[in-house]
């Protein structure tokens, strides 16, 4: 078996640093030394609060990650030691569950969910790689949308960011909803015509002073139930669509009195598609995606514990947050 560190939740809301297990590689196996890994303050936060679907504890979280090849196996096809490579989890030897076994100094993994950085990728933006990806998900590949719509974002954590970022490069035009003002302002920088604060603003005027119509589209990003029924009455009529892209663990009491009316198409994405990945690392390497600005807080990895600290008790304090694993190689 091959030593490794992890970031492992052994209760609801504790986080330590332990040393784990991974299996000795198989011959389609290849062994991955970490240099990134990206938090997703949302996912796991679900999961550290056992809010998310199917956790049990103990395990290993985190499910972005960014590394160099030390050894492949014997019918590995495509990659060299050296490589530069994206992968999302790792196999575990140990007695504790991988949800997605992402955090480890080090990852046992079948060479086939590998995805090779392609030049010009920044590889701290690409173990963030999901994030963008999930923005892409929804806005990009269920909605596609189109040049000319008007889209209406509902919060800016990183996901929505990135849905704005795409909208954007898709030639819609962008209002983003965030009452952050950090948020808020990078969104103004990176993705939106207009970034609003809805505790000051009228987001519906504002929406209609762009078309009297109403959106053609709304992304939720927020999970916040009063916010996802108000922004029911900025739609327009026949042929707009609702991406749920937040994620909705407790009971939200939607008021579908207006989706009936304006006969709203909704859709529901989860997680990615492995083309959407790649296309977003495409346009991460291009500078279409922009990642650097968003990370608040590029970390050594010992100060894990720290971070989710301050993800789950100080939010607005955090955005994009990386771990540094470099030096448990050195």
């Amino acid at each position: 078996m091959i030593d490794a560190i992890g970031v492992v939740f052994p209760r609801v809301n504790e986080v330590e640093l332990q040393e784990i297990k991974l299996p000795d590689p198989g011959p389609e196996d290849v062994v991955v030394e970490t240099e990134y890994t990206g938090i997703s303050i949302g996912t796991e936060g679900w999961i550290l609060s056992a809010r998310y679907w199917g956790t049990t504890f103990p395990l290993v979280t985190g499910y972005q990650k960014v590394g160099l090849i030390s050894h492949v196996g014997e019918k590995v096809e495509g990659y060299n030691v050296g490589d530069r490579v994206f992968l999302r989890d790792t196999k575990l030897a140990s007695p504790i569950r991988s949800m997605w076994g992402g955090h480890t100094s080090r990852s046992v993994a079948d060479y086939r969910s590998l995805i090779p950085l392609p030049d010009g990728a920044d590889p701290v933006s690409v173990s963030l790689l999901v994030m963008v990806a999930v923005g892409y998900h929804g806005a990009g590949e269920l909605v596609n949308v189109q040049a000319g719509d008007l889209v209406v974002i509902i919060g800016q954590g990183l996901i929505g960011q990135f849905a704005a970022q795409v909208c954007k490069q898709r030639g819609c035009t962008v209002i983003t909803s965030e009452p952050h003002q950090v948020r808020r302002e990078l969104s103004a920088k990176l993705g939106a015509d207009v970034a609003a604060d809805p505790l000051t603003q009228d987001v519906g005027a504002l929406v209609r002073s762009f078309k009297e119509e109403g959106a053609d589209v709304i992304v939720d990003c927020s999970a916040n139930v009063d916010a996802i029924n108000a922004s029911f009455q900025w739609l327009k009529n026949r042929g707009s669509k609702y991406c749920f892209q937040a994620y909705y663990p407790d009971l939200t009491c939607l008021d579908l009195l207006w989706p009936h009316i304006k006969e709203m198409v909704a859709y529901n994405p989860t997680n990615v598609s492995e083309e959407g990945m790649r296309e977003m690392m495409q346009w991460i390497a291009d500078g279409r995606a922009q990642v650097r600005p968003l990370i608040t807080h590029f970390r050594n990895w010992r100060e894990a514990p720290a971070l989710f600290d301050m993800m789950m008790n100080r939010p607005s304090e955090c955005l994009g947050m990386v771990l540094d694993w470099q030096d448990c190689h050195q």
